[in-house]
């Protein structure tokens, strides 16, 4: 017979089946199939049993590295500015001014903008003959070209369009939970704006801050559709080399190796945010 807390354990077991299942063929699934293709053990086509050369080819290509270098490089730049502008945004509409409740929805206007979108709008802005560069042809000035540089300034700044308003949501999630008496007893001991921002605002939107800037790198360093459709030559997105190669060139095996490439970095990413988390809240 199965006791009380047997069936407690049946129970909850059966609750969680259904998505635990989802997740399972949705996530692990696919993923289990990605690091196997890697190793050329599944993928399409025919299999040529397990090697090691996919990673070969990839190590070796200089392509590949400097794509990698280049999105993790726009990944932590668009994370460090919607993380930064957020931050101050939300302190701006901490204060009771007129016109705030339009300006935080102005702020927020980008999320139902879709991100290829708001590309197409920024290459009709400052893009080569863009509305920008016909103002000033007639002053003789050259429009300097931001959206192919090497810098990836275009790609980031469409990025941001996105990010910025979705890391204003969770800062100011976090800041709405700050007792107005702490910020009130700071303002009472003399502490300015300034400092009630440095010493009470950021500390305590600190895990909000950190969870948005996760969510923002994860999705900038993984973005397809903005670097496919702005950015260098050369090099590109890691995103773009992958696509490339398997519906292009067919290469399902090297392909794979640059997905488990991916995967690896925002799993690493993502336990150094936990263990920071972990040691803030041993902190407090």
């Amino acid at each position: 017979m199965i006791g009380a807390r047997g069936r407690q354990a049946l129970t909850d077991a059966l609750l969680l089946l259904p998505g635990a299942g989802f997740l399972f063929l949705a996530m692990l699934v696919p993923a289990v199939n990605l690091v196997l293709a890697s190793f050329g053990l599944m993928g399409l086509g025919k299999s040529a049993g397990f090697t090691l050369s996919h990673y070969a080819e990839v190590l070796d290509d200089p392509l590949m590295t400097a794509a990698f270098w280049f999105s993790l490089r726009i990944a932590t730049v668009t994370m460090a500015l919607s993380v930064a502008f957020a931050t101050i945004l939300t302190a701006i509409l901490q204060v009771d001014f007129p016109g705030r409740r339009l300006v935080s929805v102005l702020c927020k206007v980008p999320l139902v903008v879709p991100g290829l979108v708001a590309a197409f709008m920024v290459l009709t802005i400052i893009g080569p003959g863009g509305m920008a560069a016909r103002l000033v042809r007639p002053l003789g000035i050259m429009w300097p070209s931001l959206l192919d540089a090497r810098s990836g300034a275009g790609i980031i700044l469409v990025l941001l369009w996105n990010s910025v308003p979705l890391t204003l949501l969770i800062v100011s999630a976090v800041a709405a939970s700050i007792p107005r008496d702490v910020i009130e007893a700071a303002r009472t001991l003399g502490a300015g704006p300034v400092m009630v921002f440095r010493r009470i605002m950021v500390p305590l939107c600190a895990p909000g801050i950190a969870a948005a800037g996760l969510l923002v790198f994860i999705g900038a360093f993984g973005s397809y559709a903005v670097p496919s459709l702005i950015g260098p030559a050369y090099p590109r997105t890691i995103s773009v080399m992958m696509t490339a190669e398997f519906l292009q060139r067919g290469n399902w095996g090297k392909a794979s190796v640059v997905g488990v490439v991916m995967i690896a970095t925002t799993a690493a990413v993502l336990v150094v945010y936990h263990r920071l988390a972990g040691r803030a809240g041993m902190a407090r």
